[in-house]
Protein backbone atom coordinates (compact mmCIF):
# COMPACT_ATOMS: atom_id res chain seq x y z
CA UNK A 1 0.00 0.00 0.00
CA UNK A 2 1.39 3.55 -1.00
CA UNK A 3 2.90 5.50 2.10
CA UNK A 4 2.15 9.31 2.25
CA UNK A 5 6.38 9.63 2.51
CA UNK A 6 6.98 13.13 0.98
CA UNK A 7 9.61 14.98 2.72
CA UNK A 8 6.70 18.42 2.20
CA UNK A 9 3.76 16.34 2.88
CA UNK A 10 5.00 14.91 6.34
CA UNK A 11 6.33 18.29 6.93
CA UNK A 12 3.19 19.98 6.00
CA UNK A 13 0.14 17.30 7.06
CA UNK A 14 -1.40 17.56 4.30
CA UNK A 15 -2.25 14.76 2.80
CA UNK A 16 -2.45 14.39 -1.47
CA UNK A 17 -1.60 18.31 -2.60
CA UNK A 18 2.16 17.60 -3.36
CA UNK A 19 2.43 19.80 -6.50
CA UNK A 20 0.42 22.78 -4.87
CA UNK A 21 2.68 22.61 -1.87
CA UNK A 22 5.52 22.41 -4.36
CA UNK A 23 4.25 25.79 -6.31
CA UNK A 24 2.95 27.53 -3.04
CA UNK A 25 6.85 27.21 -1.46
CA UNK A 26 8.32 28.50 -4.76
CA UNK A 27 6.08 31.83 -4.24
CA UNK A 28 7.06 32.93 -0.67
CA UNK A 29 10.03 34.91 -1.62
CA UNK A 30 7.37 37.56 -4.03
CA UNK A 31 4.08 36.19 -3.42
CA UNK A 32 1.78 37.79 -5.13
CA UNK A 33 -1.08 40.21 -3.30
CA UNK A 34 -3.95 38.06 -3.32
CA UNK A 35 -4.46 33.88 -3.99
CA UNK A 36 -7.96 32.32 -3.87
CA UNK A 37 -7.83 28.75 -2.69
CA UNK A 38 -11.09 26.78 -3.92
CA UNK A 39 -12.46 23.11 -3.68
CA UNK A 40 -14.59 20.77 -1.36
CA UNK A 41 -15.56 20.53 1.47
CA UNK A 42 -12.50 18.74 3.98
CA UNK A 43 -10.40 17.99 0.82
CA UNK A 44 -7.31 20.27 2.85
CA UNK A 45 -7.65 23.67 1.58
CA UNK A 46 -7.98 25.26 4.90
CA UNK A 47 -4.92 22.94 6.17
CA UNK A 48 -3.06 24.54 3.06
CA UNK A 49 -4.52 28.17 3.76
CA UNK A 50 -2.36 27.86 7.40
CA UNK A 51 0.54 26.13 6.10
CA UNK A 52 1.32 29.12 3.47
CA UNK A 53 0.69 31.54 5.88
CA UNK A 54 3.34 29.99 7.79
CA UNK A 55 5.80 29.72 5.30
CA UNK A 56 5.41 33.18 4.38
CA UNK A 57 5.55 34.64 8.24
CA UNK A 58 8.42 32.24 8.72
CA UNK A 59 6.48 31.05 11.66
CA UNK A 60 5.82 27.29 13.06
CA UNK A 61 2.65 26.45 12.28
CA UNK A 62 1.41 25.87 15.66
CA UNK A 63 2.66 29.44 16.89
CA UNK A 64 0.20 30.49 14.02
CA UNK A 65 -2.75 32.01 15.81
CA UNK A 66 -0.42 33.72 18.14
CA UNK A 67 1.64 36.17 15.29
CA UNK A 68 0.82 39.53 15.45
CA UNK A 69 1.06 39.25 11.60
CA UNK A 70 -1.21 36.90 10.93
CA UNK A 71 -5.16 37.38 10.75
CA UNK A 72 -7.92 34.53 10.50
CA UNK A 73 -11.54 35.65 9.29
CA UNK A 74 -14.12 33.38 8.66
CA UNK A 75 -17.94 33.04 9.39
CA UNK A 76 -18.52 32.18 12.90
CA UNK A 77 -20.34 28.55 13.34
CA UNK A 78 -24.28 29.31 12.66
CA UNK A 79 -23.83 32.87 11.35
CA UNK A 80 -25.16 33.11 7.66
CA UNK A 81 -22.22 35.22 6.45
CA UNK A 82 -19.44 37.37 7.10
CA UNK A 83 -20.36 40.57 9.07
CA UNK A 84 -19.03 43.94 7.09
CA UNK A 85 -17.62 45.57 9.90
CA UNK A 86 -15.16 42.49 10.69
CA UNK A 87 -13.90 43.07 7.28
CA UNK A 88 -13.32 46.85 7.50
CA UNK A 89 -11.17 45.89 10.75
CA UNK A 90 -9.57 43.31 8.97
CA UNK A 91 -8.36 45.90 5.98
CA UNK A 92 -7.60 48.29 8.30
CA UNK A 93 -5.25 45.98 10.65
CA UNK A 94 -3.67 44.74 7.12
CA UNK A 95 -2.39 48.63 6.54
CA UNK A 96 -0.86 48.54 9.87
CA UNK A 97 2.72 48.43 9.83
CA UNK A 98 4.32 44.89 10.85
CA UNK A 99 4.65 43.78 13.74
CA UNK A 100 7.60 41.98 13.37
CA UNK A 101 8.84 43.85 10.16
CA UNK A 102 8.12 41.07 7.90
CA UNK A 103 4.75 40.66 6.09
CA UNK A 104 0.97 40.71 6.92
CA UNK A 105 -1.40 37.55 6.13
CA UNK A 106 -5.06 37.62 6.26
CA UNK A 107 -6.76 34.21 5.45
CA UNK A 108 -10.17 34.22 4.99
CA UNK A 109 -11.91 31.56 5.24
CA UNK A 110 -16.11 30.78 3.84
CA UNK A 111 -15.48 34.19 1.79
CA UNK A 112 -18.30 33.15 -0.17
CA UNK A 113 -19.82 33.69 2.73
CA UNK A 114 -19.39 37.50 2.34
CA UNK A 115 -21.92 40.14 1.79
CA UNK A 116 -21.24 42.97 -1.07
CA UNK A 117 -20.32 45.22 1.14
CA UNK A 118 -17.16 43.17 2.40
CA UNK A 119 -15.91 41.87 -0.90
CA UNK A 120 -15.99 45.41 -1.83
CA UNK A 121 -13.94 46.75 0.72
CA UNK A 122 -11.56 43.30 0.08
CA UNK A 123 -11.40 43.73 -3.70
CA UNK A 124 -10.45 47.57 -3.22
CA UNK A 125 -7.49 46.26 -0.44
CA UNK A 126 -6.10 43.50 -2.96
CA UNK A 127 -6.32 46.27 -5.71
CA UNK A 128 -4.11 48.61 -3.78
CA UNK A 129 -2.44 46.08 -1.70
CA UNK A 130 0.23 47.61 1.05
CA UNK A 131 3.88 45.92 -0.37
CA UNK A 132 3.86 43.47 2.58
CA UNK A 133 0.21 42.64 2.49
CA UNK A 134 -1.06 39.33 1.47
CA UNK A 135 -4.54 38.03 1.16
CA UNK A 136 -5.45 34.40 1.15
CA UNK A 137 -9.05 33.90 0.13
CA UNK A 138 -10.91 30.10 0.75
CA UNK A 139 -13.88 29.23 -0.68
CA UNK A 140 -15.54 25.93 -1.80
CA UNK A 141 -18.06 28.07 -4.20
CA UNK A 142 -15.25 30.21 -6.40
CA UNK A 143 -18.17 31.45 -8.61
CA UNK A 144 -19.68 33.03 -5.84
CA UNK A 145 -17.37 35.38 -5.15
CA UNK A 146 -17.22 38.77 -7.70
CA UNK A 147 -15.59 38.09 -11.18
CA UNK A 148 -13.51 41.65 -10.22
CA UNK A 149 -11.96 40.44 -7.51
CA UNK A 150 -11.21 36.83 -8.65
CA UNK A 151 -8.94 37.79 -11.38
CA UNK A 152 -7.18 40.02 -9.03
CA UNK A 153 -6.34 36.72 -7.12
CA UNK A 154 -4.01 34.03 -8.28
CA UNK A 155 -6.35 30.75 -8.12
CA UNK A 156 -5.18 27.41 -6.56
CA UNK A 157 -7.32 24.48 -7.03
CA UNK A 158 -7.26 21.85 -4.36
CA UNK A 159 -8.83 18.50 -6.26
CA UNK A 160 -9.85 15.35 -4.60
CA UNK A 161 -7.20 13.27 -3.23
CA UNK A 162 -6.21 9.78 -4.52
CA UNK A 163 -8.00 6.66 -2.64
CA UNK A 164 -5.16 4.93 -2.28
CA UNK A 165 -3.38 7.90 -0.52
CA UNK A 166 -6.46 8.63 1.55
CA UNK A 167 -6.28 4.95 2.45
CA UNK A 168 -2.29 5.39 3.52
CA UNK A 169 -3.10 8.15 5.97
CA UNK A 170 -6.44 6.79 7.29
CA UNK A 171 -4.25 3.84 8.07
CA UNK A 172 -2.15 5.80 10.54
CA UNK A 173 -5.16 6.51 12.44
CA UNK A 174 -6.54 3.65 13.04
CA UNK A 175 -6.43 -0.47 11.73
CA UNK A 176 -10.14 -0.98 11.21
CA UNK A 177 -10.23 -1.86 7.52
CA UNK A 178 -14.06 -2.13 7.59
CA UNK A 179 -14.07 1.38 9.01
CA UNK A 180 -11.07 2.78 6.96
CA UNK A 181 -12.92 1.21 4.04
CA UNK A 182 -16.91 3.25 4.66
CA UNK A 183 -15.06 6.53 5.44
CA UNK A 184 -13.06 6.20 1.97
CA UNK A 185 -15.65 5.34 0.55
CA UNK A 186 -17.98 8.13 1.50
CA UNK A 187 -15.40 10.88 1.75
CA UNK A 188 -14.89 10.61 -2.03
CA UNK A 189 -11.31 11.89 -1.60
CA UNK A 190 -11.76 14.74 1.19
CA UNK A 191 -9.13 13.77 3.97
CA UNK A 192 -11.21 15.64 6.44
CA UNK A 193 -14.54 14.59 5.74
CA UNK A 194 -13.16 10.45 6.17
CA UNK A 195 -11.57 12.06 9.71
CA UNK A 196 -14.63 12.76 11.01
CA UNK A 197 -16.33 9.85 10.00
CA UNK A 198 -13.67 7.89 11.32
CA UNK A 199 -13.79 9.43 14.24
CA UNK A 200 -17.67 9.92 14.59
CA UNK A 201 -18.81 6.62 13.24
CA UNK A 202 -22.55 7.43 14.30
CA UNK A 203 -22.57 10.66 12.75
CA UNK A 204 -21.97 8.93 9.37
CA UNK A 205 -24.62 5.99 9.64
CA UNK A 206 -27.40 8.99 10.73
CA UNK A 207 -26.27 10.85 8.00
CA UNK A 208 -26.28 8.35 5.80
CA UNK A 209 -29.93 6.94 6.81
CA UNK A 210 -31.37 10.89 6.36
CA UNK A 211 -29.79 10.81 2.75
CA UNK A 212 -31.19 7.65 1.71
CA UNK A 213 -34.95 8.37 3.04
CA UNK A 214 -34.70 11.94 1.14
CA UNK A 215 -33.59 9.99 -1.73
CA UNK A 216 -36.62 7.29 -1.27
CA UNK A 217 -39.24 9.86 -0.52
CA UNK A 218 -38.53 12.18 -3.53
CA UNK A 219 -38.86 9.06 -6.28
CA UNK A 220 -42.04 7.97 -4.52
CA UNK A 221 -45.62 8.29 -4.86
CA UNK A 222 -47.49 10.63 -4.05
CA UNK A 223 -45.74 13.76 -4.48
CA UNK A 224 -47.02 15.48 -1.13
CA UNK A 225 -45.31 12.88 0.96
CA UNK A 226 -41.77 13.81 -0.86
CA UNK A 227 -42.62 17.30 -0.14
CA UNK A 228 -42.79 16.42 3.86
CA UNK A 229 -40.16 14.45 3.75
CA UNK A 230 -37.86 17.50 2.40
CA UNK A 231 -39.50 20.18 5.12
CA UNK A 232 -39.05 17.40 7.83
CA UNK A 233 -35.19 17.36 6.55
CA UNK A 234 -34.68 21.23 6.22
CA UNK A 235 -36.59 21.75 9.55
CA UNK A 236 -34.39 19.61 11.17
CA UNK A 237 -30.82 20.66 9.62
CA UNK A 238 -31.82 24.45 9.68
CA UNK A 239 -32.36 23.69 13.62
CA UNK A 240 -28.36 22.36 13.86
CA UNK A 241 -25.28 24.27 15.89
CA UNK A 242 -24.13 24.72 12.32
CA UNK A 243 -26.86 24.54 9.54
CA UNK A 244 -24.13 24.73 6.33
CA UNK A 245 -21.97 21.80 7.43
CA UNK A 246 -25.12 19.87 8.59
CA UNK A 247 -26.81 20.60 4.89
CA UNK A 248 -23.57 19.84 3.45
CA UNK A 249 -22.64 16.50 4.77
CA UNK A 250 -26.41 15.25 3.76
CA UNK A 251 -26.14 16.70 0.47
CA UNK A 252 -22.63 15.09 -0.68
CA UNK A 253 -24.14 11.73 0.76
CA UNK A 254 -27.44 12.37 -1.69
CA UNK A 255 -24.92 12.88 -4.50
CA UNK A 256 -22.94 9.60 -3.52
CA UNK A 257 -25.91 7.62 -2.95
CA UNK A 258 -27.83 8.70 -6.02
CA UNK A 259 -26.52 6.38 -9.02
CA UNK A 260 -27.45 3.45 -6.18
CA UNK A 261 -31.12 4.81 -5.34
CA UNK A 262 -32.18 5.86 -9.12
CA UNK A 263 -30.10 3.57 -11.39
CA UNK A 264 -33.36 2.73 -13.08
CA UNK A 265 -34.88 6.26 -13.42
CA UNK A 266 -32.50 8.59 -15.69
CA UNK A 267 -34.77 11.14 -15.97
CA UNK A 268 -35.46 11.25 -11.86
CA UNK A 269 -31.98 11.19 -11.71
CA UNK A 270 -30.80 13.74 -13.83
CA UNK A 271 -33.17 16.42 -11.82
CA UNK A 272 -32.83 15.06 -8.55
CA UNK A 273 -28.99 15.40 -9.49
CA UNK A 274 -29.73 19.12 -10.74
CA UNK A 275 -31.53 19.74 -7.59
CA UNK A 276 -28.74 18.74 -5.58
CA UNK A 277 -26.50 21.13 -7.05
CA UNK A 278 -28.35 23.99 -6.39
CA UNK A 279 -29.12 22.97 -3.06
CA UNK A 280 -25.58 23.10 -2.35
CA UNK A 281 -25.18 26.44 -3.99
CA UNK A 282 -27.56 27.70 -1.51
CA UNK A 283 -26.16 25.79 1.88
CA UNK A 284 -24.52 29.05 3.76
CA UNK A 285 -26.57 31.56 1.75
CA UNK A 286 -29.53 33.28 2.83
CA UNK A 287 -32.05 30.52 1.34
CA UNK A 288 -32.32 27.26 2.83
CA UNK A 289 -31.21 24.14 0.55
CA UNK A 290 -35.03 22.75 0.59
CA UNK A 291 -36.17 25.07 -1.63
CA UNK A 292 -33.67 23.88 -4.14
CA UNK A 293 -34.50 20.16 -3.37
CA UNK A 294 -38.29 21.24 -4.03
CA UNK A 295 -37.89 22.77 -7.14
CA UNK A 296 -36.04 19.62 -8.93
CA UNK A 297 -39.14 17.54 -7.22
CA UNK A 298 -41.78 20.14 -9.03
CA UNK A 299 -39.80 20.68 -12.13
CA UNK A 300 -42.54 18.41 -14.28
CA UNK A 301 -45.19 20.07 -13.13
CA UNK A 302 -43.73 23.54 -14.40
CA UNK A 303 -41.81 22.99 -17.58
CA UNK A 304 -38.39 22.95 -16.44
CA UNK A 305 -38.20 26.44 -15.91
CA UNK A 306 -35.88 27.56 -12.95
CA UNK A 307 -37.82 30.55 -10.88
CA UNK A 308 -35.83 33.70 -10.31
CA UNK A 309 -35.03 32.89 -7.42
CA UNK A 310 -32.83 29.89 -8.20
CA UNK A 311 -31.47 30.75 -10.93
CA UNK A 312 -27.67 30.83 -10.83
CA UNK A 313 -27.21 34.47 -11.57
CA UNK A 314 -28.96 35.27 -8.65
CA UNK A 315 -26.83 33.43 -6.19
Amino acid sequence: MPQPTDTLVRMSGIIGHEVVLRLLERTTERPAPGYLFHGPDGVGKREAARWFASKLLASDISHLTSHPDYILLKREEAARGIPVEAVRDLVARMHLTSARGGRKIAVIEDAEALNEAGMNALLKAVEEPDGAATFVFVAEQPDRLPATLRSRLVSIAFGPVASDELRAWLCMQTQDADAIERAVSAARGRPGLAKRLLTDPERWAARQASARALLVAMRSEPIGRALAEIERVGKSLNAAPDPETAWRDLLDEAERLLPEILADDPACFSRLAHGLILAHRFAGGPLSPHLALEWALLEPYHEGDIPSFLHPSYL
